[in-house]
């Protein structure tokens, strides 16, 4: 018998918590190439001061304290990361495209039907817990995002958002089985099992027509749009709706409590940068923010996504969307002479949230909100053509630590500086784990761009590089072992506030010195990077800057080239064509100098 998905949960390791010591060297080292030496010296003596203080004693034993009692010392606190954001969705969610899913030739409510059909298949799957468990190098990864793949909703509430969840295994009982339909503003809720099994695609195509025929007109005053306002205001709004009819709040659990969103839109866009753009910032009638997952199918077929990040991490995200698009590619009843409907199937049902005139003048604020901040965003998907992993691999080396010095050495020619850098490592081999920050901006990777900078010798070019690369793997692997910098900090903070609310103040001074906010701290890292899986043509995708001034780059590994989504805000002095061009010069400078004959 193979084993079920979430059967090694509890064999899983707890989440380790690094000592003070071992942090904070880290920490002042990643400081190096940012700070100047009098800066430096002036952080290094308060961390010091720190650690050997009764502050730093009773803050790190408050963590390990609450490590001893929990599987996930960091667990709660992480979610609150993201739910005390207050700031619109937009700027918190993931967005994304499904490029196998698009099918020359195939009517738009063909492929959501095949879509929605082969969703909740897979939601199916996660039901009955045969869902492969997810291994990396041999060993069990925690399928816990697997678990909360569906039926979830981020709900706004004052001072945090509430993740609400009613997915249910088939071992625990029933769970909510319809999907919410999006379509010119029109809410609609579609139930997706009858007697047991899952309706056929030929009965979603029916009952997705019916929605088309019936959500012509747009629907200005709909309350999707008010999902994209800011969390404080949108909270606000909606408690507001509830208070006025309790019908308000039947229908708000409906949406919230579907496996997920599904939007047919009337627009079509030219490419990838603009599907990509589109999949967040396309139209404020898309997306009901706060849902686990919005799939958006629009007019020629073409689809993308948005998600709420709060929830899961992108790979586990992309991991169903991508088994769908495959289903699709492999089904050959995508042509629609086949819709003979001999089932009765159950009619859409439309929902109608009863609004006050206060309420529908937000909307229009809302509107204009989400067209501010879509006019001044830029998505730039680009395609790298001159190797890939199969040329990494031949070389033994890490494609991931290799475009991790290029996107470096593409900032420093874009801007002559530089840029303090997150990326993304899992922690999913221990129990809840999700990710922790490799501060990729090294030392070693200072002195190679200042070498190449420097036009210094190919020789001496090659043996910094390799110098960077290896310091790079090293804080990869500690960060994936759970010793990384970043969330043993997020501890210290909520530690402090913890003692605070027990009457004991304690200050953490060396993350109170301008360095932190230099080196990234506190949401200012200018490069925010992410690796998102070898899945040829699969999922890939983005988010917003981190900051204003700053660039999120996302990228896929494919055997033979390299998939990029670099995300920027124009009105700053940020330039997304010039980076990829940069990218491009940097990417090949280190195949043709550094690499050749290695």
């Amino acid at each position: 018998m193979t084993e079920s998905t979430f059967s090694h949960q509890e064999e899983l390791p707890d989440l380790p918590l690094p000592g003070l010591e071992e942090t904070i060297d880290k920490y002042l080292k990643s400081l190096i190439p940012i700070i100047t030496k009098d800066e430096l010296n002036d952080v290094t003596n308060l961390a010091k001061k720190f650690t050997n203080s009764e502050s730093g004693h009773r803050i790190q034993n408050f963590l390990e304290l609450k490590s001893s009692t929990s599987k996930n010392w960091l667990e709660d606190w992480w979610y609150d990361a993201y739910t005390t954001n207050r700031e619109s969705l937009l700027t918190q969610n993931m967005g994304a495209i499904i490029p196998k899913s698009f099918i020359q030739n195939c009517s738009q409510v063909s492929i959501a039907s095949q879509i929605i059909h082969h969703m909740m298949t897979y939601w199916s799957l996660v039901r009955q817990e045969k869902i492969q468990v997810t291994k990396s190098r041999g060993t069990n990864w925690d399928m816990y995002q697997v678990y909360n793949l569906f039926n979830s909703c981020r709900v706004p509430a004052l001072p945090k958002d509430k993740i609400e969840r009613y997915f249910r295994t088939e071992a625990e009982g029933t769970c909510p089985s319809h999907v919410i339909i999006l379509c010119n503003g029109h809410i609609w809720k579609m139930e997706t099992v009858l007697d047991k099994q899952l309706i056929g695609t030929s009965e979603i195509q029916n009952c997705l027509k019916y929605i088309k025929a019936n959500s012509t007109k747009i629907d200005e005053n709909t309350i999707v749009k008010l999902t994209t306002l800011g969390r404080d205001t949108w909270a606000l709004i909606r408690e507001s709706l509830i208070v006025n009819s309790s019908q308000n709040l039947e229908i708000f659990k409906t949406i919230e409590s579907a496996a997920f969103c599904l939007t047919l839109s009337d627009d079509f866009v030219e490419n990838d940068s603009e599907l990509m753009k589109y999949s967040i910032f396309g139209s404020s009638l898309n997306i009901y923010c706060d849902k686990n997952l919005n799939i958006i199918v629009l007019r020629d077929g073409k689809v993308c996504l948005q998600a709420e990040h709060g929830n899961v991490d992108a790979i586990s995200l992309f991991a169903p969307c991508d088994f769908a698009a495959d289903q699709l590619q492999n089904d050959p009843k995508l042509n629609e002479e086949i819709l003979q409907n001999n089932i009765s199937t159950p009619t859409p049902e439309r929902v109608k949230f009863l609004l006050t005139g206060s309420v529908s003048s937000r909307v229009s604020e809302a509107e204009r909100n989400f067209f501010a901040l879509s006019s001044r965003t830029n998505v730039n998907v680009y395609h790298y053509s001159n190797f890939g992993a199969t040329y990494c691999k031949k070389r033994k080396l890490y494609a991931d630590t290799i475009i991790q010095i290029a996107l470096q050495m593409a900032y420093l020619k874009t801007h002559n500086k530089l840029a303090p850098t997150y990326e993304t490592a899992s922690t999913r081999k221990f129990y809840h784990g999700r990710t922790e920050t490799v501060r990729s901006l090294t030392p070693d990777l200072a002195d190679y761009l200042e070498a190449c900078e420097n036009s210094a010798t190919n020789e001496t070019l090659k043996t910094l590089f390799f110098d960077a690369y290896n310091s790079h793997n090293t804080l990869m692997d500690a960060a994936r072992e759970g010793k990384g910098i970043d969330r043993h900090f997020v501890g210290l903070r909520n530690a402090q506030s913890a003692l605070k609310s027990y009457g004991e103040d304690h200050e953490i001074s060396f993350l109170d010195h301008s360095s932190f906010a230099a080196s990234g701290g506190n949401g200012n890292f200018s490069l925010s990077t992410s690796f998102l899986g070898y899945n040829e043509n699969g999922c890939f995708g983005y988010v917003v800057p981190m900051c204003k001034d700053g660039y999120g780059a996302f990228y896929r590994i494919n055997a033979t080239s390299l998939t990029f989504t670099i995300s920027n805000y124009l009105d700053d002095v940020t330039n997304g064509d010039e980076f990829c061009e940069n990218l491009e010069y940097s990417l090949d400078f280190i195949k043709n100098v550094i690499l050749t004959n290695e």
